[in-house]
């Protein structure tokens, strides 16, 4: 059933709780509350636990305002407002903020410092005994509030939020994952440092029909990201950003969103497991570490670097790259359970690299222009139906003379089988012809595009895969059962069929841009 594996993951996930197993909800907020009284000096270093407040503010401050939409004329519910670190650019930018904290010493210094701007009203209470209609705002932000609720009450806040908010309207919230930040250090901390997974788990778990005549609406996930300012500072990925937008239940195959049904299909953890026990840890994509270590070489990267992988999957050519090339390295997937392993993964091998992992749709994800040198995209694409604000929002990130190198999955000039029918319908995959990709690279602005149809490539390393495939079925796998290698089997005999038909090609695209405007798409286009 949809959403198995979300729920398996909510349930077993037990990194993020102390061991309080026999308390209240009752006695969690009298818990908290009394850690918030000890901590009830309204200062900056009391909001943030830790000395070096001052710069943290500085420095994350306008990188948290750049993930949140535009604000002119919406209306903005801000949780756990605190002293009013962002109620003052709220007033300033929005039609109206509502301010809630439950902490009076914290609200009545928000209130001195904002009040005078006439469009803030100011609300003392618990946000888990917050009531409001329904589509009443068009944001509802929270920095550093769902880490101190127990699970029940983030269901049920972010149950509520998506009710509050109007269609189309924005959840973002920030929080501690894994572990704590700041360098003060509590005697008793209450604190729950759950997985950025289990956040996204919760919120695509929601569903808003308040009456059967009424279309489903549900989250749909535009981010989770690390906070640059905490990596550059404190060399850790673990305060974590994340965006959703409200919008209407879609179907695909009976999933609500793109990345769920990926994160329950093709990219579902046993799958992964698949693909993994035939090219290695850390790859999905043809090739494993030899294929990708040949590409790369075409990016001449150096250690001077800032490269974006899209489509970084389980961290495999991220780590290699690193590694490799000491070179910073923002790695992208859809999928959050490729990311989902790829922290985990950076927990142990990060170490002194410069790598962060994010979890995003690129047609909707944001990065300052002209941010990258490079971008690297392997076999992914083919996953978007939009290529061509996807491509646009490539030419916008690369810097002047930017490379852009992309390997994905085309359709040959031959007729489609019913097989090929089947198999793009089944996994929702957008094929387009390998010229029509060029032109398209082309009239996103792109100069000196390079389009191979690099097939047979692809076909040599799938026979190796198959073989090894086969010799899997033979051994005894921990984590992977025998219809499960009789399943990895099956499906690269038939990519492998696919391609040798040529109704599948595998193609390499080379590109650089080199002009300082970024091409816009046009309304007819």
């Amino acid at each position: 059933m949809p959403h198995t594996a979300a729920k398996q993951r909510m349930n077993s996930d037990n990194s993020d709780k102390h061991e309080r197993s026999g308390s209240t909800a009752s006695e969690d907020r009298d818990t908290m509350t009394t850690y918030w009284k000890r901590n009830s000096n309204p200062n900056l270093e009391n909001m943030m636990l830790d000395t070096n407040a001052e710069k943290l503010n500085r420095i994350e401050f306008p990188e948290i305002l750049e993930c949140i939409p535009d604000l002119h004329e919406k209306r903005v519910l801000e949780l756990g407002a605190g002293i009013g670190r962002f109620t003052k650019t709220f007033a300033q930018l929005s039609k109206s903020v509502i301010a809630v904290d439950f902490m009076e010493s914290f609200l009545e210094k928000n209130r001195e410092e904002n009040s005078h701007y006439g469009n803030v009203e100011f609300v003392q209470m618990d946000a888990t005994q917050l009531e409001f209609e329904p589509n009443s705002f068009d944001l509802v932000f929270s920095n550093w509030l769902l880490m101190y609720l127990n699970d029940d009450e983030v269901e049920s806040l972010l149950q509520k939020s998506l009710k509050w908010l109007t269609h189309g309207g924005a959840l973002f919230f920030r929080e501690s994952c894994f572990h704590s930040s700041g360098d003060i250090k509590p005697e008793e901390n209450p604190t729950h440092y759950r997985s950025p997974r289990h956040y996204i788990d919760v919120a695509q778990s929601r569903v808003l029909q308040e009456d059967k005549n009424q279309e489903p609406e549900v989250y749909e996930l535009v981010f989770a990201k690390a906070l640059e300012s905490y990596y550059e500072i404190k060399n850790n990925n673990n305060q974590v950003c994340f965006l959703f937008m409200k919008t209407k239940l879609q179907d695909h195959h009976g999933y609500k969103t793109l990345n769920d049904f990926l994160d329950n299909s093709e990219y579902a953890e046993k799958n992964i497991k698949k693909y993994e026990s035939v090219r290695g840890e850390g790859f999905v994509t043809i090739g494993g570490i030899e294929l990708t270590r040949e590409l790369i070489q075409r990016l001449n990267l150096t250690s001077k670097h800032r490269l974006l992988n899209f489509g970084s999957a389980t961290g495999g050519s991220t780590f290699v790259m690193a590694k490799e090339y000491n070179c910073e390295i923002v790695g992208v997937d859809i999928s959050a359970n490729m990311i989902g392993i790829s922290w985990d993964r950076a927990l142990q091998q990060q170490k002194g690299y410069k790598i962060r992992f994010e979890i995003g749709e690129g047609t909707k994800m944001r990065f300052p222009p002209s941010k990258f040198d490079a971008i690297y995209s392997r076999d992914v694409i083919f996953h978007v139906a939009d290529k061509r604000t996807l491509l646009n929002n490539f030419y916008m990130w690369l810097k002047e003379g930017g490379k852009l190198l992309i390997t994905d999955f085309c359709c040959g000039d031959t007729a489609w089988s019913q097989e090929l029918i089947d198999y793009v319908r089944l996994g929702e995959y957008q094929l387009t012809k390998m010229q029509d990709y060029a032109k398209l690279l082309e009239e996103c602005g792109f100069t000196q595009v390079k389009a191979e149809d690099s097939s047979d490539l692809y076909q040599q390393y799938c026979k190796k895969e198959m073989k090894t495939a086969e010799e899997n079925r033979s051994k005894l796998h921990m984590n992977i059962t025998r219809p499960e290698l009789d399943e990895c089997a099956r499906q690269w005999k038939l990519k492998f069929s696919l391609t040798n038909s040529g109704q599948r090609r595998w193609c390499i695209f080379e590109a650089t841009k080199s002009s300082s405007s970024c091409v816009e798409t046009s309304d007819d286009q």
